[in-house]
């Protein structure tokens, strides 16, 4: 047995040897030996090699399938909020605008605001979107800490939204908007 773990150890943690995987090493090991269980052995030794899990790359998941966004059945029952910024401060002590777009029929609002913290968007959202076009069934937006806040969270409550996140470094999700 101690011949054996002696033959794997050479051809595969060897400097020569280069833990070069599972397949180019059991090919090099079956052309010089055989014993019976070869490939079970050979299998076991590879999985607990520490080299090799350190330099073995994590398993990735297949893509799964697009879920595109529908269009809303009427006006601002969906719509998509993003912040553009920071800017040069304006005369009016603005640096952000906020851009509200309805995903029906592409109507935008648009904003300046000083700051681009959640009471300016919770405030936006509340003036210049639910009571002047009613209130959306759903938002979509960015991971943006304003966003995520909880008083934005409680004004989606309030008005009974659902609050759709696009995948983090994805802009083309809440395209429309962006």
């Amino acid at each position: 047995m101690h011949l054996r773990e002696g033959i794997l150890k050479s051809l595969h943690d060897a400097p020569t040897a280069g833990h070069l995987g599972f397949a180019k090493t059991y090919d090099r090991i079956r052309r010089k030996f055989f014993w019976p269980g070869l490939y079970r052995s050979f299998r076991r030794y590879v999985s607990h090699c520490r080299e090799c899990q350190r330099r073995k790359s994590p398993p990735q998941r297949p893509p799964g399938l697009l879920r595109p966004i529908l269009p809303a059945e009427m006006p601002f029952a969906k719509i998509g909020i993003d912040l553009l910024g920071r800017f040069p401060l304006t005369t009016q002590g603005n640096r952000w605008i906020i851009v509200c777009t309805d995903y029906l029929i592409r109507f935008t609002v648009t904003k300046a605001l000083p700051s681009g913290e959640a009471v300016e968007i919770a405030k936006f959202l509340v003036e210049d979107v639910i009571l002047k076009h009613g209130s959306p069934r759903e938002i979509i937006s960015d991971r943006g800490r304003s966003f995520l806040s909880n008083l934005v969270k409680e004004v989606n409550n309030l008005f009974m939204t659902y609050h759709l996140l696009t995948t983090a470094y994805h802009p083309q999700t809440n395209g429309l908007t962006e």
